[in-house]
């Protein structure tokens, strides 16, 4: 085998950016030896092809949450200033508008708010760290690949050679795996302490339920 290792993409195109979709398994053919290791070698791309496409999404989705973290940040940062140098505007001119400094101190508030409990700026950081992970593993399965077909095989039986580089595809499925699913983890880790965060605010700033017979008074 002398094919090149880079990964060949589906005839559908580029990979759907609204969820992180696996490919269609190829077809396997084990009439004859040589139909076995183009069997083999239709597993690697179809490995590869996972691989890029889940790194493409991170890099996507990185895009869109670091856009959203950026506009949010610069809106709170307007707002809180805003709110801060229209109390001073007021004291100044004597104009009545210090409450307005309230209101936009509220609404930076808000903004952080929202931040944190929608994730945007942790969420980015987590996609290049995801995205960088997976290049690092596809990159060293390519590196594995290429010593194996670079190997001699004269004499080695094709059971061997076949079970070897079976190894690798499924090596590198594992681990992609592993990190979809640790990814996913810390993600469903953060949502869940940022809405019980959210759920404990509001329950604190709701007033305490009176007594029955401090109600019938």
């Amino acid at each position: 085998m002398t094919r090149s290792t880079a990964a060949v993409r589906p005839a559908g195109g580029r990979a759907d950016k609204r969820d992180l979709r696996g490919g269609v398994f190829p077809a396997l053919t084990t009439g004859t030896p040589r139909e076995r290791l183009e069997s083999v070698e239709a597993l690697r791309a179809w490995a590869e092809q996972e691989a890029e496409d889940a790194i493409e999404w991170y890099l996507e989705d990185k895009r869109l949450k670091r856009l959203g973290s950026r506009a949010v940040r610069a809106l709170m940062i307007v707002l809180a200033t805003a709110g801060t140098v229209i109390p001073l505007a007021g004291a100044a001119t004597g104009a009545d508008i210090q409450s307005w400094g309230y209101v936009f101190l509220a609404a930076a508030a808000g903004c952080k708010g929202f931040d944190h409990f929608f994730g945007l700026s942790t969420a980015w950081m987590r996609d290049i760290t995801a995205a960088q992970a997976l290049r690092g593993e596809l990159n060293e399965f390519r590196l594995a690949w290429s010593a194996e077909l670079l190997r001699d095989v004269t004499g080695v039986p094709e059971q061997d050679l076949i079970e070897r580089r079976m190894r690798l595809i499924g090596d590198l499925a594992g681990r992609m795996r592993a990190h979809l699913e640790s990814e996913t983890a810390d993600w469903t880790a953060e949502f869940s302490a940022g809405l019980q965060q959210f759920q404990d605010q509001a329950a604190a700033a709701l007033p305490a339920p009176r007594e029955a017979g401090a109600a019938e008074r």
